[in-house]
């Protein structure tokens, strides 16, 4: 069974620090704990930041320590999994958000405009699947025909007599015409389609995630919205007026659990002796 020294644990702490999953795999494979359950949390980790859920559950069900399989994080995490697999948008958001947190730590600017523009369009797709005829909330999955463009596109011509091309554009004529008088849905489009968020749009379509090659910086963000993790308080906002629980430190949780577990290997006890 291997070990970790001091030094390696404080290097540990610091991927940690900046989700890098893979840097942390690396430390324990040269550390001879390349095939553990420590292991085994933090390969869960990495394909789930990378949206792999099904192999991040695999990871996860793979545990073989009953007293880690068996610990509550573990547990809620593998159901997280769960509903993220079946869409459910509580979960999706959820994620979604928190990876925008994840990609400010690590400075990864151009994805983090490409994430902004998903999680309006998720944002708003949510709004107008929820609000159609004989759908109920619990039945709404984020992934699927239901969610698709074209789908909705054709129910807005169809139904609402709404003609556009642009997803964002004809969901935000929809909830005007349905929804314009309500005092949540107005602060809803308020945020979603405010200036500084059309800004950023508009960034991110001129970056290599858009249509464009142009490069993006913090300063580049901040002159538009302020600090970059200002725009997931907006979000967060916006879930929150939809009456969706989101939680955005589920990977902080995991981060501290892999701490403990790391510890343990500190002193040589290894996995078995986790509770």
């Amino acid at each position: 069974m291997g070990s970790i020294d001091v030094k390696n644990e404080f290097v540990i702490s610091k991927f940690l620090d900046r989700y890098d999953y893979d840097g942390v795999e690396e430390i324990l494979k040269e550390r001879g704990i390349g095939e553990g359950d420590l292991y085994k949390v933090v390969s869960a980790c990495k394909y789930l930041i990378n949206f792999d859920f099904k192999t991040a559950l695999k990871r996860i069900e793979s545990i073989e320590s009953p007293k880690i399989k068996n610990r509550r994080k573990i547990k809620e995490l593998r159901q997280h999994l769960l509903n993220l697999i079946e869409g459910y948008p509580e979960a999706i958001f959820s994620e979604l958000i928190e990876s925008l947190k994840m990609q400010c730590v690590s400075e990864q600017y151009i994805d983090y405009l490409g994430r902004v523009y998903r999680l309006k369009e998720a944002l708003l797709k949510y709004i107008f699947i929820s609000g159609q005829d004989g759908v109920k909330k619990k039945q709404i999955s984020m992934i699927g025909y239901m969610v698709s463009k074209n789908n909705i596109l054709k129910i807005l011509r169809k139904r609402y007599k709404i003609y556009s091309g642009s997803l964002s554009y004809g969901l935000t004529e929809y909830i005007k015409k349905m929804n314009g008088r309500n005092k949540t849905f107005k602060e809803i489009i308020s945020i979603l389609n405010s200036k500084e968020m059309e800004e950023l749009i508009k960034l991110r379509h001129e970056c290599p995630v858009g249509h464009g090659f142009k490069g993006v910086s913090r300063q580049d963000i901040q002159s538009i919205y302020g600090e970059p993790p200002e725009v997931m308080k907006d979000f967060v906002r916006v879930c929150i007026l939809m009456d969706l629980k989101v939680k955005i430190d589920r990977h902080d949780d995991m981060n501290r659990l892999i701490e403990e577990l790391v510890e343990r290997y500190v002193g040589k006890r290894g996995d078995g002796e986790n509770e």
